[in-house]
């Protein structure tokens, strides 16, 4: 979310266990870092930091993340950390504040929307796990969500089930294109 770095570490104590007791900055570090080391030394297990929605996080948490994982002067990476989000996640880490985290980063992948042939596949497959065994999109509409979705899964979940909801309402066997542009008026 679009949290504070405290609130941020808040959650990483909480997902760790621990009690966070204090709201300084310094001592909520030193808590994640000895648990982190605790992990890797103590018990022998790799840590990973996923942190998904990235991209809705306020640029002063890009500005001190970096802190979190530095250990021994960058020597070992003991707390890798994986920033998942939408493409404005890139631009948030071209600012100036966000160089220090930025000149960590060891790979970086964009994923690219399927084609209109995957998001068939990809909508039959779900049509088929609600039990409907035959295809309910004209092909028309199957290139409306493409279209519309730029070939990402979530923007097409929501108007392949928009333009069901539409064609339904319309007493229609099949979901046309046009079911497809009402919905998106209504989603997007």
């Amino acid at each position: 979310s679009a949290c504070s770095i405290l609130e941020l570490y808040r959650q990483i104590l909480s997902e760790l266990g621990i009690d966070v007791g204090s709201t300084s900055r310094a001592v909520m570090i030193r808590k994640i870092k000895h648990e982190v080391l605790e992990f890797v030394h103590g018990k022998k297990m790799k840590v990973v930091l996923i942190i998904d929605e990235a991209s809705l996080f306020q640029l002063g948490v890009f500005a001190e993340l970096h802190t979190l994982i530095q250990f021994e002067k960058d020597s070992k990476p003991f707390l890798p950390l994986v920033l998942a989000g939408q493409t404005n996640l890139i631009d948030n880490l071209t600012y100036r504040n966000s160089m220090p985290l930025a000149s960590r980063v060891v790979g970086k992948c964009h994923l690219q929307g399927v084609d209109k042939k995957g998001m068939e596949e990809y909508i039959t497959h779900h049509l088929s796990i609600a039990g409907v065994n035959h295809n309910i999109f004209e092909d028309a509409a199957m290139t409306a969500i493409h279209q519309g979705s730029g070939g990402l899964f979530r923007k097409s979940n929501h108007l392949a089930r928009g333009s069901i909801i539409v064609a339904a309402r319309k007493k229609s066997a099949m979901v046309t294109a046009e079911h497809v542009r009402l919905a998106a008026t209504e989603i997007f």
